[in-house]
């Protein structure tokens, strides 16, 4: 009896820690997982390096990316064969995410809250007069390159909130060295391990909000009744439920994960920066480094987009695009490295 009610009360202790830090919840059911230190509210008292806390908001400049200074942690990054099979995703696919392996962030790292925008993009367009690149990979009944396709006019209505898309990585990574040379602070892409750390927040599931497909709708824009809707004829999309966009959303128009970070699932694909690798076998510990060992004629990217089936909308998800590839489902994230002298 006395046992049992030990039991009992261990795990209303676990419920309620579930109630207060809900990546508790997420930890205690991969209990047989590889060992990995998650996120902490605590953290949030630790200096951060940069010119707010842990958690909280900044900008460098008013036209530039508003940023969420995210903290230092370890997850395990990848996803299970259990996953990507209930997940039905392709074998070939599906073995990109092995084997997982634990990974830790050393620092706390400023993400941006928003896919950059078209507004933020265009402030850098108009700086340097930039020309219009040659096109753009746009869903028209089949994917094709339009020519008289930008990030101006992605082939569907944007507002200055909507994700800049139809950028190639070169344009990505001109935008955050003309952002790093404006600011006097250093902005990059993510890595891929950075990517996922963010969109996990601290959670071990398939999904930050979820471990399965329920509430998909209400957390991120995929293929869904809106998408069939404009693009009819599809037998894969997901008919279970309609989230609103046939194509892309404004940064704010769904909750943000734990870490105060939107649309890190669905709405576009994110560049990263590295090169893809197809296998994690060997893989670095440290999130941050640099990852050029493998096919950079391929690169790394991260986050599903408005036409794609749940089962890529995953935190684990990942796919490679070649470098000059633009495509109006394909956007990007800045990362803005601390200032050492920074310490709030």
């Amino acid at each position: 009896m006395r046992q049992r009610m030990m039991r009992r009360g261990a795990a209303l202790v676990a419920g309620l820690a579930c109630l207060y830090l809900q990546n508790a919840c997420s930890a205690l059911k991969t209990a047989k997982q590889p060992d990995a230190r998650p996120a902490n509210a605590a953290l949030r008292s630790v200096p951060s390096g940069y010119p707010v806390p842990v958690g909280k908001r900044f900008r460098d400049r008013t036209d530039g990316p508003e940023l969420v200074v995210i903290p230092a942690g370890s997850f395990i990054m990848g996803a299970s064969e259990a996953e990507t099979t209930r997940e039905g995703r392709r074998a070939e696919t599906a073995a990109y995410e092995r084997p997982q392996h634990v990974v830790s962030l050393g620092t706390p790292l400023a993400v941006g809250r928003l896919l950059v925008t078209r507004k933020e993009y265009g402030a850098f367009v108009a700086a340097t007069q930039r020309p219009a690149p040659p096109g753009c990979n746009v869903l028209d009944g089949k994917w094709q390159n339009e020519t008289q396709r930008s990030y101006a006019d992605p082939g569907f209505p944007q507002t200055d909130l909507h994700p800049a898309l139809c950028v190639g990585v070169v344009d990505a990574e001109d935008y955050v060295a003309w952002l790093s040379t404006q600011t006097g602070h250093r902005y990059r892409l993510l890595h891929e391990a950075e990517w996922e750390y963010a969109a996990r927040a601290g959670s071990s599931g398939a999904r930050w909000w979820a471990d399965d497909r329920s509430g998909l709708c209400r957390h991120a824009n995929g293929a869904d009744l809106s998408y069939d809707r404009a693009h009819p004829g599809d037998d894969k999309v997901n008919r279970s439920c309609d989230d609103g966009f046939a194509h892309s959303n404004p940064g704010d128009a769904f909750a943000p994960n734990a870490f105060g970070l939107h649309d890190m699932l669905g709405n576009v694909w994110e560049w990263t920066a590295d090169c893809f690798v197809s296998s994690y076998a060997g893989a670095t510990a440290n999130a941050s480094d640099d990852i050029t060992t493998g096919d950079c004629t391929r690169r790394a990217i991260r986050g599903a987009s408005w036409h794609n089936y749940p089962d890529a909308l995953r935190s684990a998800a990942r796919f490679w695009l070649p470098p000059d590839m633009r495509s109006s489902s394909l956007g990007f994230r800045v990362a803005r490295l601390a200032d050492a002298s920074t310490h709030p």
